[in-house]
């Protein structure tokens, strides 16, 4: 697929949108207090009049993720500098080219889909990731396009656009009517561009991928297992685990707040995440990831386990840490220290 060449309008004060006569772009300027996270809007392709290349869709100043159609195929295509590394991507998404990640997916006229990009930085490395998405109203899920990682920068989400072809004659190429648009702060709640409305929630584990990936995962696990790379060779409802160090404490319970040790790798490569440190983490064991709350309370205080969390059972797809790919796989090793049941 040719890379579709587009224009931004910029608009430099408050919160402004623009869009009319030949203009290509509608252009959101957001005040410097929104640290925006991802960007989300609704758009609805009425009509193609044209069997020429032609797309619509929403972008950054470095990013594009798009609804094209040219002659009788149509994709959805997510876009990025050509120097950024693509780290992730879903289930049958093509990467052939540099800087782009393609989905032949026969998106439909007069459907509402929602395209959302998302971030996630990391100051201390001097980097960003960014994931595209998009929310298939047929099936009623998220579909992970994929995921690329930027270096030398580590900046929220700026110069939000949706774009249009450019009308060169009364009949457009394509008839575009937007719907919703919202961006997501940095604390994690949403606001909504369009006036006030209700907050939305965004589910990125119900994705249409899941059960393909579920299997891809319990496959790499197995072989790991089979080739004694990992001994969690015992499991509890897909979580794999092995009991590194009896505890002589209480039985951890799933609704305590647990003060534990940990060390955190992705288990394909076993590159490092994070850690606790020489300090422990204290957490409600209830707020944490699935493979958490099943893992755990196999241990008792004092006691330290090693966890293989299917992706799943940890983020799934979402673009949750930036050393942390969609659909990655989580070793974790756990010490517990202390457990406190519910006052």
């Amino acid at each position: 697929m040719k890379k579709a060449l587009f224009s931004l309008l910029f608009i430099s004060c408050g919160l402004v949108v623009h869009a009319g006569g030949k203009d290509s772009t509608i252009h959101y300027t957001l005040p410097d207090s929104i640290k925006t996270i991802s960007f989300l809007a609704e758009i609805n392709v009425k009509a193609i009049n044209t069997k020429k290349e032609v797309f619509t869709g929403i972008g950054t100043g470095e990013l594009r993720l798009a609804l094209e159609s040219d002659n009788k195929e149509k994709e959805v295509v997510f876009e990025f500098p050509a120097s950024a590394k693509k780290i992730a991507k879903g289930l049958d998404i093509a990467d052939d080219e540099k800087g782009e990640l393609s989905w032949r997916y026969d998106w439909r006229v007069d459907e509402n889909y929602k395209l959302l990009l998302a971030v996630a930085t990391d100051s201390a490395g001097n980097f960003s990731v960014y994931s595209g998405y998009i929310w298939l109203p047929a099936e009623n899920k998220w579909k992970l396009i994929g995921t690329c990682k930027i270096e030398g920068q580590w900046n929220t989400l700026e110069d939000l656009a949706i774009f249009f072809p450019e009308q060169q004659s009364k009949q457009p190429a394509l008839e575009v009517e937007t719907g919703q648009v919202w961006v997501q702060r940095n604390t994690g709640s949403w606001k909504h561009l369009n006036g006030d409305l209700p907050t939305i929630t965004v589910n990125l584990f119900s994705h249409i991928d899941s059960v393909r990936q579920a299997a891809i995962d319990l496959q790499l696990i197995k072989e790991a297992i089979s080739s004694g790379k990992t001994d969690a060779k015992d499991n509890v409802e897909g979580v794999y685990y092995s009991i590194m160090k009896e505890g002589t404490g209480r039985q951890v319970s799933l609704n305590d707040t647990v003060t534990v040790f940990y060390d955190l790798h992705i288990f394909n490569d076993g590159s490092p995440v994070e850690g606790s440190g020489d300090k422990p983490a204290t957490f409600p064991l209830k707020r944490l990831i699935k493979g958490w709350q099943l893992g755990v309370p196999l241990c008792r205080v004092g006691g330290k386990i090693k966890l293989i969390i299917p992706s799943a059972m940890a983020y799934s797809i979402r673009t949750r840490a930036p050393k942390i790919p969609p659909n990655s796989i989580l070793q974790f090793e756990i010490e517990v220290v202390d457990a406190k049941p519910p006052q």
